[in-house]
């Protein structure tokens, strides 16, 4: 009686298990792609908005890197800060909403002077950075929770194909209004459905149901904190030195990675320049650039998902980053803007594979006791 009571409470447990795996992918692919579609209306013309504002070179520069050296300044504190919290939910979700509430701020920044509505708009990119980068770590470490490793080469890649597919029409309607509506008005109802959009995804995030990964999380990533607060600052540091150089899969990850990023990040302000300001791109064309790369995506992020899992995150990284690597090239064989949204199918079909693989690859490498703090690690080094 008690082994069939025993196999049976089993078993109740296996289906809940499922149940709630199930449902915690749904919410992912919703959360997903209203996340998408906040960033569709949003990001594609901060580079053009800024310079109607004004902004140099050297400004349009500072919206790729003043983010970058925004999450550097807050990874580590803000995993060490969240590792103390015994669901990540709720702090991820509380993140979200302080990185979201910058947009209508940013909505604001025409009400400013001239002189001073460019640097503006840089400051708070890059502050909007702070709280994003943290619940970039807090929602990256939770879905290592939840969702199994051999379930996230297809999850994550149905994830990134939705996402992409609802932000198809959206991004080219706002392009067209942002060019029929006036200037500065067209951007600020821009700004704000992104806004509303983005509080609906939030909601949609917190129907996540940690369940036992919440307590198995809990007590991995808390007995890992004890020694840690009684150690003096220095000998921590040591210590963290030791405990990154003895993952050596981790490590040689990191050093691979810092690399491709220096190199792939370094063209971002240029692009956006030479699309603007040599080739007179306006924002129905610089929306049809994030389209063309977003259908190439779209249509290959499961395969990309299933060839990962074929042969491996490691030798699939490897075939992305080599594409993406070429990329550059393209741009400098494009005297037209045509040529820039042809060229962008073959970028979004490698930048498909690279995302999705450099996801499942830091959550494979990093082990479950220190996952907070090494996926936090590896944010630092890339920006």
């Amino acid at each position: 009686m008690i082994l069939w009571r025993s196999r049976n409470q089993g078993n109740a447990r296996n289906q809940g298990n499922a149940s709630d795996l199930n449902h915690n992918i749904k919410i992912n692919i919703w959360h997903g792609a209203l996340q998408n579609l906040a960033n569709s209306v949003f990001t594609p013309f901060l580079g053009i908005f800024a310079i109607k504002l004004g902004a140099t070179n050297s400004q349009v520069a500072l919206l790729s890197s003043l983010p970058a050296l925004m999450s550097v300044a807050a990874m580590i504190p803000g995993a060490s800060f969240i590792r103390r919290f015994s669901t990540k939910k709720k702090i991820t979700a509380a993140f979200f909403l302080a990185n979201r509430l910058f947009i209508l701020a940013i909505a604001c920044v025409p009400l400013f002077t001239g002189d001073t509505r460019a640097a503006v708009l840089v400051a708070l990119v890059g502050l909007m950075n702070l709280p994003g980068a943290i619940a970039n770590v807090s929602w990256q470490s939770l879905m290592g929770d939840i969702i199994p490793p051999k379930e996230r080469g297809s999850v994550f890649a149905r994830r990134n194909q939705w996402s992409g597919l609802v932000g198809f029409l959206p991004t080219l309607l706002a392009g067209k209004m942002l060019d029929l509506l006036s200037f500065p008005s067209g951007y600020q109802v821009m700004f704000l459905v992104a806004f509303c959009v983005s509080l609906i995804e939030i909601a949609i995030f917190t129907l996540i149901q940690e369940g036992d990964a919440k307590v198995e999380s809990k007590v991995k990533e808390a007995a890992t904190l004890v020694p840690e607060r009684s150690q003096p600052v220095r000998e921590r540091f040591k210590t963290e030195i030791r405990t990154v150089l003895a993952h050596k899969q981790y490590f040689r990850y990191n050093l691979c990675s810092v690399l491709f990023h220096f190199g792939w990040q370094m063209g971002w302000p240029l692009f956006t320049i030479y699309q603007v300001k040599h080739l007179g791109a306006d924002n129905f064309w610089m929306a049809w650039f994030t389209v063309s790369q977003g259908i190439a995506s779209f249509l290959s992020y499961r395969w990309w998902g299933r060839y990962a899992d074929r042969v491996g995150n490691m030798r699939g990284l490897v075939f992305a980053t080599l594409g993406m690597a070429v990329n550059p090239v393209f741009y400098v064989l494009s005297s037209k803007l045509w040529m820039i949204a042809f060229f962008n199918l073959s970028m979004g079909f490698f930048v498909a594979g690279t995302v999705l693989i450099l996801f499942n690859s830091l959550l494979e490498v990093s082990p479950k006791e220190h996952r907070t703090k090494f996926i936090a690690y590896n944010n630092t080094l890339i920006n």
